[in-house]
């Protein structure tokens, strides 16, 4: 991880201090965010974090691009979105699919349930967070999400057997989308 950073619970660790993404040097761009969101202690529904894990841990990245463990997200995420230039976020999804299959998505395609059900504010969700910023502060124009397929969403420090499988395929779509972001940014 070449210059990458890390940022777990809001502390920022440098990793290394390169600035080579595998054989290609990148020139100074704009900051790249990397999030993944859920609970690691809920199975499947850890597989956003355990995935940019896997993606920051693949290959050297550069200085710009930050990895970011937002853990179950809610309001606890309002700083990273507000101070994201660019975003890509990793999370699980109900989307009616096979355990791990995945779609790649835009914020603006993705319906959110009202929020009646919550009980208090530490239940709001990544897009109810990302819609609070859009209308009351800031948030980047360029974020993309990887949702991922979960099969059981259930006390387990473990992803299950389908989504472990399919944990190296995810791996190389959030290195391939890390790589393409960082590619346009320095077009």
């Amino acid at each position: 991880m070449a210059g990458s950073k890390q940022t777990v619970l809001g502390a920022r660790h440098d990793l290394l201090a390169n600035s080579v993404v595998g054989a290609i040097e990148f020139p100074v761009m704009a900051k790249l965010t990397v999030l993944g969101i859920g609970s690691i202690v809920m199975q499947d529904d850890g597989v956003g974090v355990r995935l940019m894990e896997a993606v920051r841990e693949a290959r050297d990245w550069p200085e710009d691009v930050e990895f970011i463990d937002g853990g179950v997200g809610g309001l606890n995420l309002l700083n990273v979105i507000e101070s994201a230039e660019h975003m890509l976020v990793f999370d699980s999804g109900d989307m009616n699919l096979p355990a791990g299959e995945h779609r790649i998505i835009h914020p603006r395609q993705v319906a959110e349930p009202p929020s009646a059900h919550r009980v208090s504010l530490h239940d709001v969700s990544f897009m109810e967070t990302l819609r609070l910023c859009e209308t009351f502060a800031q948030a980047p124009d360029d974020i993309v999400l990887l949702a991922i397929q979960p099969s059981v969403v259930d006390f387990g420090r473990h992803l299950t057997p389908p989504l472990s499988a399919a944990l190296g395929g995810l791996t190389a779509v959030g290195v391939a989308m890390v790589a393409d972001t960082l590619k346009r940014l320095t077009l």
